[in-house]
């Protein structure tokens, strides 16, 4: 079990995380690369989850190309995507029982393809549901939603449409299988700034310069379109926007939320596997237990997803109940260069 803390309280064992701003905490990085798209289909039963991968897949029988459509585009950036059935048309109830029957099921993002009046509740019932996966359950998860103002760390907001090279145009709710797909296979040190989206040759709406920084401040996750029809993600940003102590501006950075979730992901997995009720809470166990924090920051460091480690940055010791441990760790994230200030002197 895991999630975070704010006294030392917890009853059942396992690793309670708190982050902030200047002090992530972790264990090997992880793999990522697995997409939830909760999606209506004309085939199979309501409630059924598809596994899907480039090379297989447990498709109901009668799929078809529509039901596929979406899938493919979150394959672009995935390695499996799990599609939930929501059955031919869905409703609030088919929404919670997806959300219970997920609440078990690993994953990097979720996307909710839908957009406009009728699903607005149920973006806000994903959108409060990634929050307490979040903060409740320790398990570190990211929603994507069209035109969806979350401001939260947790969720990526899509608010364009694309046109692809066979003339289908795609709306900002299908789009989202798309960025959720990039993001869930982007690694901890990797950006999806400047992300060609393969396959489309146009954004819908376009949008001028003054209108993507206006979008990029409060939250959006946008394209654009050069003049060889490239179409590119603008900046790969999650719908945060107020900055508090706890969460600075560096939260925004949808790269800087990778390392910090799978930081947290790694440790609980490491400490509940490795160390949760075989290693002695004494100077010897907690001695070990640094040692290990400190090779997996060195590891992340080599990868560039954290710099400025040094093995002082962790600390660990016991905590007040007897089967506890206190860690402090000092941790930078690695952001990517996607702002160069130029001055040219003229002579």
């Amino acid at each position: 079990m895991a999630g975070t803390w704010e006294s030392q309280n917890k009853i059942l064992p396992g690793a309670y995380i708190n982050f902030r701003t200047n002090a992530p905490l972790s264990i090997t990085p992880g793999d990522r690369g697995i997409v939830v798209l909760l999606q209506e289909m004309n085939a199979g039963t309501a409630g059924e989850i598809y596994t899907i991968t480039a090379t297989e897949n447990d498709y109901p029988e009668g799929v078809t190309a529509a039901d596929k459509i979406l899938v493919n585009e979150a394959l672009k950036g995935a390695k499996t995507v799990l599609v939930y059935n929501l059955g031919t048309e869905h409703d609030a109830e088919d929404i919670t029982a997806a959300l219970v029957s997920l609440k078990t099921v690993q994953f990097n993002t979720l996307a909710y393809p839908y957009d406009g009046v009728g699903y607005d509740a149920n973006k806000s019932v994903i959108g409060t549901w990634i929050e307490s996966m979040r903060e409740d359950e320790g398990i570190k998860v990211q929603g994507v939603f069209a035109n969806y103002v979350a401001d939260s760390e947790a969720v990526i907001n899509v608010t364009q449409g694309v046109k692809l090279n066979n003339d289908t145009e795609f709306t900002a709710a299908q789009v989202t299988s798309w960025v959720a797909g990039q993001t869930a296979g982007a690694s901890v040190n990797k950006s999806n700034t400047g992300q060609k989206y393969i396959g489309a040759i146009d954004v819908v709406p376009r949008m001028t310069k003054t209108e993507m920084e206006a979008a990029i401040t409060v939250g959006k996750f946008i394209f654009k379109v050069d003049t060889a029809q490239n179409v590119t993600a603008v900046y790969d940003i999650n719908s945060l926007t107020t900055e508090t102590i706890n969460k600075g501006k560096v939260f925004r950075k949808n790269r800087v939320i990778r390392t910090l979730d799978g930081i947290n992901n790694d440790i609980t997995e490491i400490f509940e596997s490795n160390y949760i009720g075989k290693v002695n809470n004494n100077a010897d166990g907690r001695s070990l237990l640094r040692a290990t924090l400190i090779e997996y920051f060195n590891e992340l460091q080599r990868l560039n997803a954290i710099q400025n480690f040094t093995a002082e940055d962790v600390t660990v010791s016991a905590g007040i109940d007897s089967d506890a441990v206190i860690i402090d760790s000092y941790i930078q994230p690695v952001d990517s260069v996607e702002k160069i200030y130029i001055t040219v002197n003229l002579a």
